[in-house]
This record gives C-alpha cells, structure tokens and sequence, in this order.
C-alpha cells in the first residue's frame, strides 16, 4: 500500500509551473493541481462544518451567539476577576504582548529560563530561540539553543477557596510558585504553547495544538469519549436526569471549557465548572467593560451611547446570564426548579428536593449545573462567525483578477511549487487538519468500494501511511513533528487524555492513529470505540515496515493555518520565531534539530537549500508579499465580525509586582479606524523579511 501523502504532493513543479503561468494570464477560480485536487480556493467555497443535533440543545443561534461573544469577553470569568478568555486572543485572535510571557519550557521538566526572566521584556534581538551562525543551515555551527516558549500569561498559581457571590474575584489562598516568581512573590503563571489565534479555528477537526480538544463535545470537558461518566442534567418530567452528550465538529466547543479551569490560564487551582457557572449568574455581564454601542453584536445591549462618536465609560449590557441561556437554549436544560444538584469529588452529581431556602455554594440550581454546556457552545457559536474569508488572496479566487499583484502571484508559485508549503498547508483553509479535509473520501479509494463520507459519523480520512527519515508509519493526517523543539521538550501528539482506559491500565492516547489500533485489537471500551476512526481503508499490520502497526507522533503538533499570519507572530508551537524570513530559514535547512529527532521527522521536511531565498532577494519578497497577502483587511481594522468589548490586559509587573495593565478600548463595527485607531501591526512590529 503506496503511502498517501505522496497523493496529496504530485507533481510539484509542474504545478507551480502552471500557476506561473496562470498568473500571467491573470487567471482565477480555483487552482487544481495535477491530478484533479483543489489546493486553494476562497474560504468562501467552504462552509462551516455542520453540527449534527445542535439544535436540540440551541433553539436560539442569535441568542447564543451574544452569549458566546459575552462570556468570551467579560473579564469576570477568570478567578482573578481579570482574565478573559479574549485575554489570550485579543490581537488578530491571537496574543501580541511581549512582557512576561515566558514559559520556561515546563512540559519538558525545565524550571530555567534562557530567554530572560518571568518578567522579561522581548525584543527583535532576543529571536530566534534556536540560531545558527549560518541561517539556513543546520550544520553550521548553533549559536543559541533555548527551549523557553513566548505564550500568555494567565492567573497566579492559587487553591481554589470558594466563589464569592456577587464579586468577579474568587477566594483563594496563595501557593508558592518555584517557577513564576519575580522578587520573591508569585508572577502570572504562562502557558507552555505558544497561543494559536481563534479566527478560522472552527475549520480545525480538533483544537490545541497537541488536538486535545475533541471534534466530539462531551458537554463537560475537552475530551470527547474518552470521559464516559460526565454528563448533563436534562429536564425529563419534571425529574432531572444525567444525559450523555456527543456532539460530532465541536472541537471549539470542547477548547472552550478547558481553560476556565486551569491554573496556569484563567482559574486558581481546583476550581470546577459549577462553581463559574453560580459565580457568573451573579454577576451582571461586562461589568468592568464598556460595549460599544455599534457592537455588531452587542451593541443594541450596551449601557454606554456615543458622545461625539466616543463611547461614553458606561460599561456592562442591559440583561444578564440567566436571560441569555434561558432565550439561548432548549428549556429542559435550564427550566427545573423543584431539584438542586451537588457534586462529588469526581465531579459526579446527585439530585435532591429543593430546600426552600437559598442554597449554599456547594448546592446547585440547573443551570449552573449545566453551566459547562451553554459556555462551550455559546463560545463556539460566537467564535464560528470569527471567518476571515476576505483577503486579497480570496478575492483574486473569487474572481478579482488583480486582487493579488504579480510580485504575490509570484510568491504564491513559490509557495506552492519548489517551497513545497501546500503539502500541509492546503485547501482554502490553508491546513490539512481541517474538518473539510479529515472528512473527506480517503485516498486512495480500495476497488470495489464506496464510500461517502457523514459529518454523522466518524471521519475517513483521520490518519494515513506517510514516509518518515525512519520508515514508513501511520500517522494523524496533518499532526507533523517538525523538529521545532527537541521531542523531549513537549511530546505533543503523543501525550495522553486524564482518563483510564480499563482494558490497558493506562491512560487514553490522543492519537488517533493508536485508538485506532486498540479498537482493531478489542482494547477500547464500546462508549469510546464508537467516536473512533477506523484504520485507513485496506490498511494490515503488513503494509508498514519496517514495523508492523509502527506509528509515529512524538512531538507532533497540528499544521496551523496561515491566514492573516502577519498579525499572529510569534509563530510555531513555541514561539520561538518573530519573522516570516526565520521561519524560511527553518524550513530551509530541514528543522532545528533534524538529526536529534530523526526517528519522528517526516520526509517532506527535508532541506529545501534548493530554494535559494537568502541569495535571491526577489523571490524573497514575492513569498512574503505572498503570505501577507493572506490578511483580511477587516481583521486588521477589527471591523465586524472582529469587533469586540473593552478590555484591559496584563502585561508584565512593575517593581512592586503589581500587574501592569494594558486597555484593548471597544471597538464598534465599523473598525479602528473610526476610532481614530492604526490597523493592527505585525508582533513586535517586525519586518518580516529580516533574518
């Protein structure tokens, strides 16, 4: 069986050949490569992935998506009475801050910072993390190996006390934090992955960058079956009774509702869902914020009016929570008041008869219960109308001959053809770990057989046979470990879900390549076997080799898409790259570490010296023309959909290690610049052809 990522590469040169020309004859449409496949095509072409039964639990989108678009933004949500998830996302979707956003590599074990301190302020000096005295090659001599990672800061490592009804900030008792600390007193606490942007996002089959996030939303948490006792509380005649959710393309949805609860973003440590749930229907919504008043989606909620076109400091919406689920989801998840809930200590409930007097904050109405649920949907509503489908790149597809200038088209030959980019960067969605592309009927289709594929039903295209340095192996389709870090700094793919399966004594992998196995072999549980992808089509223990059923995802992490990338540097899973013009020159000499991680390197990252760009200035500028070609201008004026609240960041600590707070003012539909504002720059504001 003939490895099938050699069916996505074909013939590259001949292709690039052909959009060569196409440029010249100012062609547009779609570009098909030799053999019949679509490598890029406007965004516009592709449609949200569908979600099977959405509607039994959202019987209003509009509505859903104004909660969605307040939760994500209100301040509140954090423990601290800060942190929003927009937080982590307020620049491009992504996170700009470049003061206090070290990690210092603690998925690896490290403890040690290189790149500075918790409370370092980045430069353009300070990039790339790993250099070479000569750029672009990988056997010149390395002159800096630094495994720190540029991500967000989130909240101060604190135990989860209680909620405090009626106030946005938990009570929490302090823990010592070895790692982040500045003078001697607990600093933010930063992930350890560079952030990803939410814009598109809902195009991915899965979230994060190691996919832990499932396509299949359980209702609770991230991942999917693999959790098979958490459920939701459904209001069946009158009783409430836990029902299982499994809802197929919500991977936003399962994001969503991680980072609430984790210490090192948004929650003080042991905090649970319920508990935000009865925190938030006490508070009033945005209440540290103002809403703009032409919000293009909140605005007609918004306290605040326009004074002389400036939004007045009137901050909050005219409702609350409680209204917002209650108009945005089906009754029989929110409408039972004759019970209360509490929870274990595995977060298991037990119903009981109502008191009749106020509940403590250990007891819990419905929907508080269920709050889990009408966050992570709302959020991913919201977050699904976040489609930057505008671009000059999607306008030269949908027909704008001279949307892209030559020296673009160029570039974009260059980006196809000899760079080799559309081999993980495909489709409109400029990333093969697209729901479009997962679902898809696999290649290449078995005689004999048809086969269609069902967003209903498990995907046929999740993994595939694909050529490494070390042989062939399966691997999840567009979940690559490129050798940006050493494996053993962050493992990626590899790593697990919190959960035991009981017919191993060992904790779930995320890969799909090894659930796959283990359900071939009668080693997963029916609950969990049923939301797995089969093996590829014809696929036998033989057809690998040297090892049969050898798979390979030590390290991997999936293929981001490259959409308004100009604005979401720093870039790779560890951030450890400021520029357009470093990131060629990764890919030019074959990867950081190409040797050290031979064993996970696929063939398609090999050197491509070929390319020439350091000593071809030409086809340097064409490719990062390209590649900014790739930004909707309406993301960089944050116009609608990109509008957005009021809000106010950390960014760093002063000499009393008080946080530095940084104002993102609300933006109305009409974008930055009728408030007087730039478009939004590049991080650091670069020059990305620099080295």
């Amino acid at each position: 069986m003939k490895p099938r990522h050699y069916g996505r590469s074909y013939n590259l040169f001949h292709a690039s050949l052909a959009l060569v020309l196409c440029a010249g004859l100012t062609c547009a449409g779609t570009v098909v490569m030799p053999g019949g496949a679509a490598w890029a095509q406007s965004l516009k072409t592709i449609r949200v992935p569908d979600v099977p039964g959405l509607n039994r639990y959202v019987k209003d989108r509009a509505a859903a998506i104004q909660l969605g678009k307040a939760l994500f933004w209100d301040m509140q949500v954090g423990s601290d009475g800060v942190t929003a998830c927009a937080s982590c996302h307020f620049h491009a979707g992504a996170d700009n801050r470049v003061k206090g956003q070290l990690n210092p590599g603690t998925l690896g074990g490290d403890d040690t910072f290189q790149a500075g301190d918790p409370n370092t302020t980045l430069t353009r000096a300070d990039f790339p993390f790993v250099q070479f005295e000569v750029f672009h090659d990988a056997k010149s001599t390395m002159v800096r190996d630094w495994n720190d990672v540029v991500s967000s800061q989130g909240v101060r490592l604190t135990r989860f006390d209680d909620i405090v009804p009626g106030s946005a900030e938990d009570a929490g008792t302090p823990i010592n934090d070895p790692v982040f600390a500045f003078q001697g007193q607990n600093t933010r606490r930063v992930e350890p992955r560079n952030t990803p942007t939410v814009i598109n996002a809902v195009f991915n089959f899965a979230n994060f960058f190691d996919g832990r996030a499932n396509n299949v939303f359980n209702g609770v948490n991230p991942f999917g079956a693999a959790d098979p006792d958490k459920k939701i509380l459904a209001n069946v005649g009158g009783v409430l009774t836990p029902v299982l959710v499994r809802l197929r393309n919500s991977a936003l949805a399962s994001q969503a509702v991680g980072p609430p609860l984790s210490d090192f973003e948004m929650s003080w440590r042991g905090r649970t869902m319920p508990k935000v749930g009865k925190k938030m229907l006490s508070l009033k919504p945005l209440a540290k914020q103002v809403v703009h008043p032409q919000d293009s989606v909140l605005g007609l909620l918004s306290k605040s009016t326009l004074v002389n076109g400036v939004p007045a400091d009137v901050k909050g919406i005219k409702t609350n929570y409680a209204a917002m689920i209650k108009k945005a989801f089906a009754r029989k998840y929110w409408n039972n008041t004759t019970e209360i809930v509490t929870f274990d200590a595995n977060g298991l409930p037990t119903t009981q008869p109502h008191p009749g007097t106020p509940l403590t904050t250990d007891q819990y109405t419905q929907m508080e219960a269920n709050f889990s649920l009408f966050f992570g949907l709302a959020v991913q509503l919201y977050e699904s109308t976040l489609i930057a489908d505008d671009s000059p790149f999607d306008r030269f597809f949908d027909g704008f001959a001279n949307a892209l200038t030559p020296e673009q088209l160029f570039g974009m030959a260059i980006f196809q053809g000899v760079g080799r980019c559309t081999v993980c960067h495909l489709g409109a969605e400029t990333t093969g770990a697209s729901v479009d592309n997962i679902l898809k009927v696999p290649f290449p289709v078995p005689p004999g057989k048809v086969v269609v594929a069902d967003p209903r039903k498990n995907p046929l295209a999740a993994m595939e046979l694909m050529d490494f340095v070390s042989g062939t192996a399966l691997y999840d389709v567009d979940f690559l470990s490129i050798s940006v870090t050493r494996v053993s700094d962050d493992v990626g793919r590899d790593g697990t879900a919190p959960f035991i399966n009981p017919l191993t004594n060992e904790e779930y992998p995320l890969s799909w390549s090894k659930l796959a196995l283990l359900k071939r072999d009668g080693l997963l549980p029916p609950s969990v076997a049923a939301f797995t992808p089969d093996l590829p089509l014809g696929f036998l223990g033989t057809d690998t080799s040297p090892t049969p059923d050898r798979e390979i995802h030590g390290g991997a992490m999936k293929v981001p898409q490259l959409r308004n990338i100009d604005l979401t540097g720093p870039y790779f899973h560890n951030g450890g790259a400021a520029t357009f013009m470093q990131v060629v020159d990764f890919y030019t000499r074959g990867g950081n570490f190409p040797d050290l991680n031979a064993g996970q390197l696929p063939l398609e990252i090999a050197p491509i010296g070929f390319l020439r760009l350091r000593s071809n200035e030409g086809n340097q500028k064409a490719l990062m023309a390209f590649l900014k070609g790739l930004t909707d201008p309406r993301v960089a004026e944050e116009s609608a959909p990109f509008d957005h609240p009021q809000l106010f960041v950390p960014n760093g600590v002063d000499a009393t290690n008080a946080d530095i707070m940084t104002e993102i003012p609300a933006i109305g539909l009409r974008g930055r610049a009728l408030a007087g504002l730039p478009p939004l720059q590049p991080f650091l504001n670069v020059n990305q052809i620099t080295p």
